[in-house]
C-alpha cells in the first residue's frame, strides 16, 4: 500500500470512529412506542415522554398521566380522564408541577416530573415476573388522598394501567381505553 492510500485509510478510520463517538445508544422511552423498560422498575421514567399539548397528546400515555393527577387530588373526576393531553390537563400538570419542587413547572410531563411521580408514590405488589404496583395518590405535603391506580408491567417490560376493571397497554400512539375521547 502506498503513502497516500494509507493516509486515506487512516484518514477515513479517524473520522468513522468521531463519528462513532456522537451515536447515542438507542432510547427505549418513545422511541419503542410504549412506556416500557428493563430491570428494575425504579429506573422505567428515566427516558420517557414528553407528553404534552403538542406531544403524544391523543394517547394511553396521556390518560397515564391523568389518572396520577386525579389520584393525587389535581383531577376532580376520573371522568377526566379521557386520554386527551388539553388546557385542563397542562393546567393541572402545572399546579402538579409547582406543588413538587424536584420539577420544573412547564406543564409537560418528561422524565424528570414522570420519577417524582414513580418514584415517591409507588407500591410494588408483585407476586411473580408480571409486576403489579400501585400508585397510591398523595398531596405534595405527604397526604393521602385515598385514590389509587393500579399499573402493571408485563415480561416484555411494557407498562400497563387500570381505569376500574379496563386494562390497557401504556401506548404513545393510540388511546384505546373505554372512557378515552
Amino acid at each position: 500500500m502506498n503513502l497516500r492510500t494509507k493516509s486515506v485509510a487512516v484518514a477515513a478510520l479517524l473520522a468513522f470512529g468521531a463519528l462513532a463517538g456522537t451515536i447515542s445508544p438507542a432510547s427505549a422511552g418513545t422511541s419503542s412506542g410504549y412506556v416500557s423498560g428493563s430491570g428494575t422498575w425504579t429506573d422505567d421514567m428515566n427516558d420517557e415522554g414528553p407528553i404534552s399539548t403538542s406531544s403524544h397528546s391523543h394517547s394511553n400515555a396521556a390518560a397515564m398521566w391523568q389518572a396520577i393527577l386525579w389520584a393525587d387530588g389535581y383531577l376532580t373526576s376520573t371522568s377526566k380522564i379521557d386520554c386527551v393531553f388539553g388546557s385542563g390537563t397542562r393546567s393541572a400538570t402545572l399546579n402538579w408541577q409547582s406543588d413538587f419542587p424536584r420539577t420544573t413547572a412547564d406543564g409537560v410531563v418528561g422524565p424528570a416530573t414522570l420519577e417524582e411521580a414513580m418514584l415517591t408514590h409507588i407500591r410494588d405488589d408483585s407476586t411473580s415476573s408480571y409486576l403489579t404496583l400501585t400508585y397510591n395518590g398523595e398531596t405534595a405535603d405527604s397526604i393521602f388522598t385515598g385514590r389509587y391506580v393500579t399499573f402493571t408491567r408485563n415480561t416484555d417490560g411494557i407498562w400497563g394501567m387500570y381505569i376500574g376493571s379496563d386494562h390497557h397497554l401504556l401506548s404513545y400512539s393510540y388511546a384505546n381505553f373505554n372512557n378515552c375521547a
